[in-house]
C-alpha cells in the first residue's frame, strides 16, 4: 500500500482514498549516504525529521496508515545502509534539549552525545566524562549502550523516555527495565523509540580511571579536573581513531566476544593475526585500531559487509572464535 503525494503536506491511501495532513515534512527517495559516518548507501523511501514527541506520532501514524517499516536514525555513526537504501520510512531523532535538575541531566534523544558530555563538565559535574568525544546522539548512545575507558552509558542512566508504537502513547522507564548488556539494551529489538533521558551525574570529584591507557596518562596525577580528564581522552582517541571528515567508518565494527562469561579483546586476536592495515581497495583495518574497518573513499556497502565477513572467517579459521558486528545493517544486503 503505497501512499501518494498530494499538495500541503497531504498523504492518501491508495486502496483507503483517506486523506491525511501531517506537519512534518515527509520526503521521498531520501539519499541516506551523507547521513551516516561510514559515507555510503542507497535511499530511504520515505524520510523525515522529528522535533518532538507530537511529530513523532504523526510520522508512526504514516508508517501504520501505509503499511510502512521504520528505521529510526540518530547520528548514523553506528550503522551500515544497504546500497539498495531502506524500503519504508526513515525517521530521523531531532528532538533536542539539555537541561539540569540537582545532579541530574535531563536530556532529548536527537542531542548531540558528546555536546551532552561537554555541557556536564561546563557544569562540573561528574560522571560521563570518559565517554568524551563519541560520535552519535543521545538515543543511539543509550540503545547501543555506549562504552569507553572503563565507563558504559547505563552507568549513570536513571531513566529512560520512550514512545511505544503499539499505543502511540510515551512512558518512562527505569534503568532495571531497559535490559542493558554489552553494546545492547531492550530498544534494539522492540517497539520503543527514545525520546528523553536522565542522567544522574555528581558534584563529587571522582574520575574513573581504571582503563589502562588513562591510567598510564595520568600515572603523575591522581586526581585530574574535570576538563583534564576530557582532554587526555580527545589525546587518546585521536591517536586510535580515524578523522570522520576524512574517511568513511562506525568506529568499531565487532564486538569484543564474550566466552564463559570472559570478554576476550579481540583487537589482541586481529592484531595477532596480522590484520591491522589489512586493506583490499577502498576498505581496510585501521593501522592504529585494528577493531575500525574504513572506508578510505569508493567503497561500496556490499564492499564492507564482505570484507567484514572475510576478517570474521579468518578469526573464526585461526581461533575457532564467533564474532559478531557491533553496528547496525540497514534494508537489505
Amino acid at each position: 500500500m503505497n501512499p501518494v503525494r498530494n499538495n500541503s503536506n497531504k498523504y492518501s491511501s491508495k486502496n483507503s482514498g483517506e486523506v491525511i495532513s501531517y506537519r512534518m515534512n515527509i520526503k521521498q527517495n531520501v539519499p541516506l549516504k551523507n547521513l551516516t559516518t561510514f559515507k555510503v548507501g542507497g535511499c530511504a523511501n520515505y524520510f523525515c525529521k522529528v522535533k518532538s514527541v507530537s511529530e513523532l506520532k504523526e510520522a508512526v501514524d504514516f508508517s501504520k496508515k501505509n503499511s510502512l517499516q521504520v528505521f529510526v536514525l540518530g547520528g548514523g555513526s553506528n550503522i551500515l545502509v544497504s546500497d539498495s537504501g531502506f524500503n519504508g520510512l526513515v525517521i530521523k531523532i531531532e528532538i533536542k534539549g539539555i537541561s539540569y535538575e540537582d545532579e541530574k541531566a535531563i536530556c532529548g534523544a536527537g542531542e548531540n552525545w558528546d555536546r551532552v558530555v561537554e555541557s556536564s563538565i561546563q557544569n562540573k559535574l561528574y560522571g560521563i566524562e570518559n565517554l568524551s568525544f563519541i560520535p552519535g546522539t543521545v538515543g543511539g548512545a543509550v540503545a547501543g549502550n555506549i562504552g569507553a575507558y572503563g565507563m558504559e552509558i547505563k552507568d549513570n542512566l536513571e531513566w529512560v523516555e520512550v514512545f511505544d508504537t503499539k499505543n502511540l502513547k510515551t512512558i518512562i522507564l527505569k534503568k532495571s527495565e531497559c535490559k542493558f548488556d554489552y553494546r545492547d539494551s531492550i530498544f534494539k529489538k522492540n517497539n520503543f523509540i527514545i525520546t528523553k533521558i536522565c542522567l544522574k551525574l555528581s558534584y563529587e570529584e571522582n574520575v574513573n580511571l581504571s582503563y589502562k591507557d588513562i591510567k598510564e596518562y595520568f600515572k603523575n596525577n591522581n586526581t585530574p579536573k574535570l576538563k583534564k580528564v576530557r582532554s587526555a581522552i580527545g589525546k587518546i582517541r585521536k591517536n586510535k581513531f580515524p578523522d570522520l571528515k576524512k574517511y568513511g567508518t562506525a568506529g568499531s565494527f565487532f564486538k569484543n566476544p564474550v566466552i564463559e562469561g570472559n570478554k576476550i579483546h579481540l583487537a589482541k586476536i586481529l592484531d595477532n593475526l596480522d590484520m591491522k592495515g589489512l586493506r583490499e581497495g577502498s576498505i581496510g583495518i585501521s593501522e592504529k585500531q585494528p577493531l575500525i574497518i574504513i572506508n578510505y573513499g569508493s567503497a561500496s556497502a556490499k564492499d564492507v559487509k564482505t570484507f567484514s565477513e572475510k576478517v570474521a572467517h579468518k578469526v573464526y579459521k585461526k581461533t575457532k572464535i564467533k564474532i559478531t558486528p557491533e553496528i547496525i545493517f540497514v534494508g537489505k544486503f
